[in-house]
Parts: C-alpha cells; structure tokens; sequence
C-alpha cells in the first residue's frame, strides 16, 4: 500500500498506529492516517486507483488497516491525530506515530 500511495503523488505523510507500531509480541491492528496536500478538494473525481487507496471499506477489506484521511494542517488532522494518540484504559497518557514521508 505504501508503495502505491508512494506512486499515486497525493500524499504528504503517512502516520502509523495501533498495536503494529508497539512492541507487543502480536500484533493485531495497523491505524494510518493519509495526510494530503493541505489545498486537497474533497470533492474532486478521483480515479478508481486513488479511490481504492482512500476509500475506508476498500483499504479495510483488501489490506486490513483502519484509515483517516485528513488533509495537512487542518481541523481534521488535528482532530485524527488527538484521537489516536490516546492510550487505551490511561487516560490522559499519550503514544507516538511512524511517520513515513514518501
């Protein structure tokens, strides 16, 4: 997926979570977050490649991550990072990302 999203030039950064990014001996769940260009129309006609590698069902039922799509500086990024930055049952404790920039 990385590669493709590598290929299809929209994207800013990629940030990874979930269980993957910690040192769990299984781990069961990878959340991205796709951070695009900050002037990003959400209602601009994709191509069916770029819809498949934003579409939530799609990237779920064909690799099996959960993702936020949200463009750079915005409410949305704001509002996906603070999400899943928080720490299941430690409120108030906060986690990191991989950040990969294609």
């Amino acid at each position: 997926m990385v590669e493709a999203l590598r290929r299809s030039n929209m994207i800013r950064e990629i940030l990874i979570d979930g269980s993957f990014a910690t040192s769990k001996p299984q781990p069961n769940d990878i959340d991205l977050i796709l951070v695009l260009p900050s002037d990003w129309d959400f209602a601009s006609e994709l191509s069916p490649d770029t819809y498949n590698l934003m579409s939530k069902n799609r990237v779920r039922k064909r690799f099996g991550f959960d993702i936020f799509v949200a463009r750079e500086k915005s409410l949305e990024y704001e509002t996906d990072v603070d999400f899943l930055q928080q720490v299941r049952d430690q409120p108030g404790a906060r986690k990191g990302f991989l950040r990969i920039r294609p």
